[in-house]
């Protein structure tokens, strides 16, 4: 039976519609296919940023802790060196004014003299003590008021009494042996004494702030 010009339109419309149809389904199906591919890509460079933030933070946390443990190690040890210095300082003035104090220097020497003079070992050799020009004429003035000139004239045959010294304080020599008592001697021992007890303290102090920061 032949075909009329309608049913050919219908089955042209029909096949074009299909055809259509199945277009429309080949570009969805390429579009979710590329969607999805775009979503996944997405994903993966989301998750780098997010890992290489991560990271980037990380380090640099690990630096500034790293800084500030150094910072603080640095700054302890700028505070020991002030408070040895100034601990230092104090020593040494209160150590100047005892040995530039006649009547403690004179006491002092005086014993040496006389322990000296009583020695079993007999010693042969004169005492020579060094002081200050200056503390030379106070101790000799404080010997005559204090021990009178007789006994002071007893011991003189064997001591020897200079005064060329530098510094605060005095030296005697025996046997060939010297024994320095002066500023800087007495405040290099004393800081001897006190370092080691700064130190410690420093070290708990510094150990307790990193704890709390910890």
């Amino acid at each position: 039976m032949a075909e009329t010009i309608e049913s050919f339109v219908a089955k042209l419309q029909a096949e074009g519609v299909q055809a259509g149809r199945q277009q429309a389904e080949t570009i969805r199906a390429e579009a979710e296919k590329q969607a999805k591919e775009t979503v996944a890509l997405a994903r993966k460079q989301a998750e780098k940023i997010v890992a290489d933030a991560r990271q980037a933070a990380e380090e640099s946390l690990a630096r500034g802790r790293s800084e500030l443990e150094l910072a603080a190690r640095d700054a302890a040890l700028r505070l020991q060196q002030a408070l040895s210095v100034a601990l230092a300082a104090v020593l040494g003035q209160a150590v100047r004014q005892q040995l530039e104090d006649t009547t403690f220097m004179g006491k002092l020497l005086h014993e040496i003299v006389m322990l000296y003079v009583k020695s079993d070992f007999q010693c042969k050799d004169t005492l020579k003590i060094n002081v200050p020009v200056e503390m030379r004429e106070k101790l000799v003035s404080w010997a005559m008021a204090e021990i009178g000139r007789e006994n002071v004239d007893k011991v003189r045959p064997s001591i020897d009494l200079k005064g060329t010294l530098a510094d605060a304080g005095f030296e005697y020599t025996c046997r060939n042996s010297t024994v320095e008592v002066t500023r800087d001697s007495v405040v290099a021992t004393l800081m001897d004494l006190v370092g080691p007890d700064l130190r410690k303290v420093l070290a708990k102090a510094t150990a307790g702030e990193q704890q709390k920061e910890g």
